[in-house]
């Protein structure tokens, strides 16, 4: 978990636990989807079945998150170059 919210207002998103620390390990469940169910490590070794009591309230940074923001700018810089050198052959 990187988020520690204090309270149960929904004002967090993303990968944030009201219940377990920050650092905390997790894992999925071989047959079980992420979205219902996830292994939470509790002690070394010893880890408990996390079950989605609420879910966490849509908030814009689930969209443009850092890798996809990254991948996004990456993907506009070559279509940017590529049009650049597209219009100076075409110039010359």
């Amino acid at each position: 978990m990187k988020t520690q919210p204090n309270d149960m207002t929904g004002k967090y998103y993303g990968n944030a636990s009201n219940y377990f620390p920050i650092g905390t390990k997790y894992y999925e469940i071989n047959g079980i989807s992420t979205t219902s169910a996830i292994a939470v490590e509790f002690n070394k070794q010893e880890w408990v079945k996390a079950v989605y009591v609420n879910r966490a309230p849509f908030h814009v940074m689930n969209v443009f998150s850092i890798p996809k923001l990254c991948i996004g700018l990456i993907l506009i810089i070559i279509i940017v170059i590529i049009i650049k050198r597209r219009q100076s052959k075409e110039n010359n």
